[in-house]
C-alpha cells in the first residue's frame, strides 16, 4: 500500500514540476514582452536575453525530471488511471498559477472545469485504491508473480 501512495505522489510531483517550468517560461515572456518578428536578428536577440535567465534553468531542471518522475510512478500505476490523474492535475495546477502569479483571467467556467477536474481525480483515486485492495499481495494486475 505505501509502494502505492508513494507512486501517486511521484504523479503529483511531475504535475508540480512540469507546471512549474510551464510558468517560469511564461513568467519570463512576460518579463521580456513581445518577441520582435521582423528579423531574424531580433528574433535571435530576444531569445538570447531568454535564455540567459538563471530562472530558465530551474524550469530546465523541473521540466527533465517531470517526465522521469511519472516514468518511475507508472512502475506501479495502471496508465488508465495514472494518466488522467497526471493531466487533470497539470491542468488545475497551470491555472491556478495563472491565475495566482501571473494575474491571468479566472471566470466560472474555468471554476465549474476545476471542481469537475478534482472530482475526477477523487473518482480514479477511489477506483485505484478497491482495485488495489482487491488483487493479492505480491501480484501484478494480470496475475503474475510481481519481480
Amino acid at each position: 500500500m505505501m509502494r502505492l501512495w508513494s507512486s501517486w505522489g511521484l504523479v503529483v510531483l511531475s504535475a508540480i514540476c512540469d507546471s512549474y517550468a510551464a510558468y517560469v517560461v511564461k513568467h519570463k515572456f512576460n518579463m521580456q514582452g513581445d518577441m520582435d518578428w521582423t528579423s531574424f536578428a531580433a528574433v535571435r536577440a530576444y531569445l538570447w536575453e531568454f535564455i540567459q535567465s538563471p530562472l530558465l534553468l530551474t524550469a530546465i531542471v523541473t521540466f527533465s525530471a517531470a517526465p522521469a518522475l511519472w516514468f518511475f510512478a507508472l512502475n506501479r500505476l495502471d496508465l488508465s488511471a495514472a494518466y488522467p490523474v497526471l493531466v487533470a492535475l497539470h491542468l488545475v495546477f497551470v491555472m491556478l498559477t495563472g491565475a495566482l502569479l501571473l494575474g491571468e483571467d479566472v471566470n466560472a467556467y474555468k471554476v465549474a472545469g476545476t471542481v469537475l477536474l478534482v472530482a475526477s481525480l477523487v473518482l480514479f483515486g477511489i477506483g485505484s485504491l478497491k482495485k488495489n485492495s482487491k488483487e493479492h499481495v505480491g501480484e501484478d494486475h494480470i496475475g503474475t508473480t510481481a519481480r
